[in-house]
Parts: C-alpha cells; sequence; structure tokens
C-alpha cells in the first residue's frame, strides 16, 4: 500500500477523533455553567458581619419586616356553575381578614412569610373549615330545588336562606317560598271530573274527584355543590407607614403542611424605596445543627397585628428578645420569645443578626412556649 493511500486512510479517523473532542469539551462547559455556580456558592457562602445584640438587629431590619393583611372568602358553584358569593347573614360566609408578618429577602420583593398566613383556611381555627363546608352544602341543598335555573341560584338562596331553619322548626316557614319551590318543581297536579252515567236515567251524575297531593320537591345534592376558599386581597404594610397598603400576590408554597413556609411577592416586583437592607437568606443559618440551646432568639415582627402596631407617627414594628430552649428536629425549633397571633411569619435572628427561623406557632394559654421553622427551608423555598 502506497504512502498516499495509507495517508488517505487516517484522515477519517483524525477527524472522528476531534468531533469527539469537541463534544466532549462541550458537555464539559455544558455541566461547568451548571455546577460551577452552586459549587462556589456553597465553598464561598458570603460572611455575615456580626450585629451588636438587638438594637443592632432591630435598626438593619425593621425596615424589611412587614405587617400582612390577607382577606379572604368562600366561593359556590352548583352543577359546575361559575362560582358566585353569597351575602347572607352567615359567619361561615362572611368575608375574614387575619394579619401576619413577613420579610423582604430579595430585591424584587419577594416577602417570606408563613403557609398558614397566605391559605389561613388550611391551619389554625379554619382548619376545621371542610366540615363548614359540609354544613354549608346541606344547607344549600335543603332549600334550592332542583330545578331552578343556573341564572337563579344566587338570588334565590340569599332570599331563601333563613327557611332552612324553618324546615328544622327554628322559625316560621315562608309561605312565598313554599309557593316557589313547588312551582319550580311544577308540583300542583289539576283536579279532575268524572261524570258517571245511569242507564235507567236521563240525568248525568257528576262526581268531582279530589285534587292530587302537591308532587314531591325535588332538591340538589350535596355531591352537585362545590365550596371553594378564595383570596380576596393579601397586601402590606411597611414600617412607619400610615396604613399604605401594597398588594402582594403568592408566590410559593412549600409542599405539605409540616413546613409552614411560603412565599409572597408585590405585584410590582419592585422593592420599596424605604426598604435599606433585606434580611439576606445567604448568611442565614440553613445548619440547624448549630443552633444551641441558651442561645439568644431575636424577634422582629407584628403580634396582635394593628391592635399593637398602629401608632400616632404610623405603624411601628416591635422587637422582643429571649433564648432556644430546645433543639432542632429539623423542622422547627423552640424558644421562650414573647409571641402571639399577628407574629406568625416573623423573622427570628441570632445575636448576631443572621436569620435562624421562621416564627410560626405558640401556646395561647402560656407565653414563652413558641416555635419557629428553621431557616433553611426558607432559603429552599426563595432559591
Amino acid at each position: 500500500m502506497s504512502e498516499e493511500s495509507f495517508s488517505e486512510e487516517k484522515q477519517p479517523n483524525k477527524k472522528s477523533r476531534n468531533i469527539k473532542i469537541g463534544v466532549a469539551i462541550a458537555i464539559v462547559g455544558v455541566l461547568g455553567f451548571i455546577f460551577i455556580p452552586k459549587i462556589w456558592a456553597k465553598y464561598n457562602k458570603k460572611e455575615a458581619i456580626c450585629l451588636n445584640g438587638q438594637t443592632e438587629i432591630y435598626e438593619k431590619y425593621k425596615d424589611a419586616v412587614v405587617l400582612v393583611k390577607h382577606t379572604y372568602t368562600v366561593e359556590i358553584s352548583i352543577k359546575g356553575s361559575k362560582p358566585f358569593q353569597l351575602e347572607v347573614d352567615d359567619s361561615n360566609l362572611e368575608e375574614k381578614t387575619i394579619s401576619g408578618t413577613g420579610f423582604f429577602v430579595s430585591e424584587d420583593a419577594k416577602i417570606v412569610t408563613n403557609h398558614h398566613v397566605a391559605e389561613p383556611w388550611l391551619y389554625g381555627e379554619d382548619k376545621n373549615v371542610p366540615s363548614s363546608f359540609d354544613y354549608l352544602k346541606e344547607h344549600i341543598a335543603g332549600i334550592l330545588p332542583d330545578s331552578i335555573n343556573e341564572r337563579d341560584y344566587k338570588t334565590f338562596l340569599e332570599k331563601n336562606w333563613d327557611n332552612y331553619y324553618a324546615e328544622e322548626g327554628e322559625g316560621e316557614g315562608d309561605g312565598e317560598y313554599e309557593e316557589t319551590a313547588q312551582a319550580a318543581a311544577s308540583a300542583v297536579d289539576s283536579s279532575a271530573t268524572v261524570v258517571a252515567a245511569n242507564d235507567n236515567t236521563e240525568a248525568a251524575e257528576s262526581t268531582t274527584v279530589e285534587a292530587a297531593p302537591a308532587k314531591e320537591i325535588k332538591y340538589v345534592s350535596t355531591d352537585d355543590i362545590t365550596i371553594t376558599s378564595k383570596s380576596v386581597e393579601i397586601s402590606v404594610a411597611l414600617h412607619g407607614s400610615k396604613e399604605d397598603w401594597l398588594k402582594c400576590k403568592v408566590y410559593k408554597i412549600a409542599d405539605g403542611s409540616e413546613v409552614d413556609v411560603a412565599v409572597l411577592q408585590l405585584v410590582s416586583e419592585t422593592l420599596p424605596g424605604s426598604v435599606r437592607n433585606i434580611v439576606d437568606l445567604d448568611t442565614a443559618i440553613t445548619d440547624d445543627s448549630k443552633i444551641k440551646p441558651g442561645t439568644n432568639a431575636i424577634l422582629i415582627g407584628y403580634p396582635m397585628g394593628m391592635t399593637l402596631a398602629n401608632t400616632r407617627s404610623g405603624i411601628k414594628v416591635q422587637v422582643y428578645e429571649g433564648q432556644i430552649n430546645k433543639e432542632s428536629d429539623g423542622v422547627s425549633i423552640q424558644y421562650n420569645v414573647t409571641s402571639t397571633h399577628g407574629a406568625s411569619g416573623s423573622p427570628v435572628f441570632n445575636e448576631c443578626g443572621q436569620l435562624i427561623a421562621v416564627n410560626y406557632a405558640g401556646f395561647d394559654v402560656a407565653q414563652g412556649y413558641n416555635f419557629g421553622i428553621v431557616a433553611k427551608h426558607a432559603a429552599s423555598l426563595v432559591d
């Protein structure tokens, strides 16, 4: 074989090898693009500057901590109809408003708070709402005839809501309601006249038969009724403001009910100018084994909501200090910081001002037994 032909045979192998090298370099480049930033972040975590106690922590973060107001209600759908709200005298159907606390963690106005602030109907006193929904379904099924037109559901139910109690013997029935329900069911039969003829007489004797009993009214089934909770508005007020509420949306919620953390975001997606420092999740204590009992815990928030927050010079956030009482179980820690309704979602810091937890629960019967979701869950939710 000549040297020339040998050289020609080798050329395709060299070209193939170059292609493989190029592909390998591309793969390494893509993997590097994905993983190098994460590795860099892990081993080059921003170093926290230790603040000097409660006062400095308060001064740095007071503008980042917000008062959250969430108004929500329930909507009803029957046989797949467009959902609607009822305006009747029933506390289970009235709009409800709860307050909580949150704190800014990003330049695009993301706010960490509790899941039960973002979806209050799933927690606390409202966790029994499904049983209330069962009652509401039975109430509707007890007064709404199946033949009522979809466009008349809301009007009919609002007009006849109290007739459910009359049916149970708690009041006098509404005659107009009975007539309407009977008419809707087409329940009235006409009377019939029967003429009997006698072969031996020329006169015919007529006999009137009594009217048939009213047809039984058929009502909608509870299986045809869907009732769901719905946010009306979530908004936040800043420290020092005079009830200037900024609208929010739900950005993300932790999976399940055990990790009581959620992230809201201002609709504007812009951090307010008065917020000089966000709570930095890069310096948060995400290794909760380092949160030892006996160390300081400092909470900044809005316990009791507007009751304590509202002052002559605007809304004011409060600061409380205590100690860690119990080691983390991987989800929560316990501390003796004073807390109550409204402080849900408050940031809890160590003595250096690093986030260690998101306050979420306590015992109303006795102060000093409160709990927070450890910071790593908030950090992972925002990432």
